[in-house]
């Protein structure tokens, strides 16, 4: 690759916001993976008891690999020890998202790449071995234990979450949930392919809790640093409108 082809690549990196492989094997990358062969029926995308929560072993030679990996392709979108980058790539090294997120959800969402963003699927670069690497890199960051998450369907009503969201939600995610596209401050959280890929015990921990090492604060009523003391069942209709109002 000459050096004119690495600086414009370099550029063009810098605003991607996800686990993107910004190098030599980037290129092969924009295709994407055969969902059935790399993650046939019965994998789990999300999980709630800790078996489906780990499933990747995060042993030492995982580690080391899946931190060249991310060292190589993710820090200009998600910060050297995934710390992120406002407007460009959400902070991946954060308590509650770690104890929330699943191997199975973090797996997908770097293979597949997240459709309507500027995140690309990587599985055709990194391959699943590659990315699950990055998953147990990431891992590393810190030691916590899965939260058992509540995957119930969302028994809201979104006219009342579309109040809460537009009063409370939307200075952050923007009014229709485009998150960096929108506004300066928040991550998009209303496409539909950001929320058929997330559960909504995944929601309901991360409202209720906040995302730790981020602006994301906790919104929940028994939380001692709420935001807004939101309750179960305003939290219920926040999760509710989304679902209804995704695009």
């Amino acid at each position: 690759m000459s050096h004119y082809r690495r600086v414009v690549w370099a550029i063009a990196c810098a605003v991607v916001i996800s686990a993107g492989a910004c190098g030599e094997g980037a290129e092969a990358a924009s295709a994407t993976p055969s969902v059935e062969s790399e993650f046939p029926a019965g994998d789990p995308a999300v999980g709630t008891s800790s078996g489906e929560m780990r499933t990747i072993e995060a042993n030492a030679a995982r580690v080391a690999a899946g931190r060249e990996l991310f060292q190589g392709s993710c820090v200009s979108c998600h910060g050297d020890e995934g710390e992120g980058r406002v407007g460009i790539g959400p902070a991946l090294n954060s308590e509650s998202f770690l104890a929330a997120a699943s191997d199975g959800y973090l797996t997908r969402t770097i293979y597949l790449g997240r459709a309507g963003t500027t995140m690309p699927a990587w599985g055709a670069g990194f391959g699943r071995e590659g990315v699950e690497n990055i998953v147990a890199y990431m891992r590393s960051w810190r030691d916590i234990e899965p939260v058992r998450l509540d995957d119930a369907p969302a028994r809201g009503d979104a006219e009342a979450g579309a109040v809460v969201f537009r009063e409370i939600c939307a200075a952050c995610h923007g009014n229709s949930g485009a998150g960096y596209q929108e506004t300066a401050n928040g991550t998009g959280i209303g496409r539909a392919a950001f929320l058929a890929e997330t559960s909504n015990g995944y929601l309901r921990h991360i409202i209720a809790n906040g995302k730790t090492n981020t602006p994301m604060k906790p919104f929940g009523r028994p939380a001692a640093i709420a935001v807004a003391n939101l309750t179960n069942d305003e939290i219920e209709n926040v999760i509710t409108h989304l679902r209804a109002s995704a695009w």
